[in-house]
């Protein structure tokens, strides 16, 4: 993240703009039940049973069209979301605990009075400035899309009817219909009740991705912040002991939030990585096979939906590249730092800390590997 000083006047030095992706958070998770701060309980098992019935009619629907296999594909693809869906809010009720203590120990952060010098306040800000433009910008890009997608499907099926009243009536989603839409009527209610996903996702699917990236992002400026701060804490003989020993406290807690994320976050990681992975290998035989059947106009939505899904992965690589390269970059804060002018007390204190920050903190994707620009580069080229 740029981190010079002449791009920033007073007004990007102001906190209070700092709570505003948690609130923004909040607003989204409630809606799914599953803020961990305040769980509703009666909101995420309505939403968690409601997409699991989802998900059953799916693979009933699978096995109904069993020689369908254009049908067969789509339907995968579009039950791909759903099931990430439940596997996500799911998690984050299960870590709801863990999480609500994790958000409960950075409202600290937002406080100013924690950052000595404007270098400090502006390398939080960078990151936490960037969390706020991309869970905005993510919410309404997905808004959009999943309506869009809903609108398409309705749409497409309101013509076909319209030009041969006898085609029957095809649901937006593909599914098996609890029950049978014979009638206007019984059709607009089941149309009603498919819409429920593209809520669901919102909530669910995008929400907890914003609440990771953003959360990711926050450690990060913390681990940036803390960098500018060494470069400072030898300057000045008076009370040095002390304000490194504060500084050995403060890496302690940023390790320890690092290391939080990490174990709250890796199975979601995980299961985003191969989902991630299926559905760009179902998309691409998609592709290929609209493609041969003289179908272009089909690759547009391929390659829509292939860009949410792409867009979505890099986000999380980016995240875990951050967080590994600013735990980085405070090591090297210590290393270049004069700690050689300084008294044996000291530098014992400040090996301890060059000790500690020689660990690279990462996110792993379910504890096999690192998450970083790496995978993103790993995936698209298998």
């Amino acid at each position: 993240m740029d981190r010079n000083n002449n791009d920033y006047d007073s007004e990007a030095l102001d906190f209070r703009s700092t709570s505003k992706v948690i609130d923004l958070n909040k607003r989204t998770l409630n809606c799914a039940g599953i803020w961990p701060e305040r769980i509703h309980e009666p909101v995420f098992i309505f939403f968690s049973v409601y997409l699991a019935v989802h998900c059953t009619m799916g693979v009933l629907s699978i096995t109904d069209n069993m020689s369908d296999m254009e049908y067969i594909i789509g339907c995968i693809e579009e039950h791909m979301f759903n099931f990430m869906t439940l596997l996500k809010i799911c998690i984050c009720r299960i870590k709801s605990n863990s999480l609500a203590e994790f958000l409960k120990d950075i409202k600290v952060d937002l406080i100013p009075g924690r950052y000595k010098t404007d270098e400090e306040k502006i390398a939080f800000l960078n990151y936490n400035n960037f969390s706020l433009k991309f869970v905005k910008i993510t919410i309404v890009s997905c808004v959009i899309a999943a309506t869009l997608y809903y609108l398409a499907g309705l749409a497409a099926n309101i013509e076909m009817v319209v030009a041969n009243s006898s085609y029957g009536y095809r649901l937006p989603y593909k599914s098996r219909s609890l029950i049978e839409p014979t009638n206007l009527i019984i059709y607009v209610c089941l149309c009603l009740y498919q819409f429920l996903l593209v809520l669901i996702i919102i909530f669910g699917y995008v929400g907890t991705d914003c609440l990771l990236i953003s959360l990711v992002l926050h450690v990060s400026g913390l681990f940036s912040a803390l960098s500018c701060k060494v470069k400072h804490v030898l300057n000045n003989p008076e009370n040095r002991r002390s304000r490194i020993k504060k500084l050995i406290l403060r890496h302690i807690r940023l390790i320890r939030l690092a290391e939080s994320l990490e174990s709250d976050f890796n199975i979601l990681i995980l299961q985003q990585l191969l989902g991630s992975t299926i559905h760009l290998c179902l998309l691409g035989y998609d592709g290929l096979v609209s493609m041969s059947a003289g179908q272009e106009a089909k690759l547009i939505t391929f390659g829509v939906i292939a860009g949410c899904v792409l867009s979505t992965l890099l986000a999380y690589c980016y995240i875990g590249e951050c967080l590994i390269n600013e735990s980085m970059s405070l090591a090297e804060s210590f290393y270049q730092c004069e700690w050689y002018n300084i008294s044996q007390e000291e530098i014992k204190l400040m090996h301890i800390c060059m000790m500690r920050s020689a660990k690279q903190m990462q996110l792993t994707v379910g504890k096999f590997f690192a998450l970083s620009l790496t995978t993103f580069t790993d995936v698209n080229r298998n």
